[in-house]
């Protein structure tokens, strides 16, 4: 099941949108008072949506990473031994 991560990254949105919605309403239930309740309206429902959101976007991140590290050994393995950039040229040697 090739395309299971691309549907768990775009579920994330939705999930990440609910816990939001559903952190700002636990937190005016609270009814918090004082001078850093504006800050913490925003910043905590953002936290949680965020914590909601990561395991459905690790399986994606996870596949990309692999495909990337997949792609790096490939080109390695076609290059030739010693002859990469990082060699000296044999007019450098004395």
């Amino acid at each position: 099941m090739r395309s299971f991560p691309t549907v768990l990254a775009l579920l994330s949105f939705p999930a990440g949108a609910l816990a939001y919605a559903m952190t700002v309403q636990a937190l005016q239930w609270v009814d918090l008072s004082g001078d850093g309740r504006e800050i913490l309206m925003l910043f905590v429902p953002l936290f949680v949506a965020g914590l909601v959101m990561m395991p459905f976007l690790i399986p994606f991140i996870d596949r990309k990473a692999k495909a990337d590290l997949a792609a790096i050994t490939k080109v390695q393995g076609e290059e030739s031994r010693g002859t990469g950039d990082d060699q000296p040229e044999a007019a450098d040697k004395p």
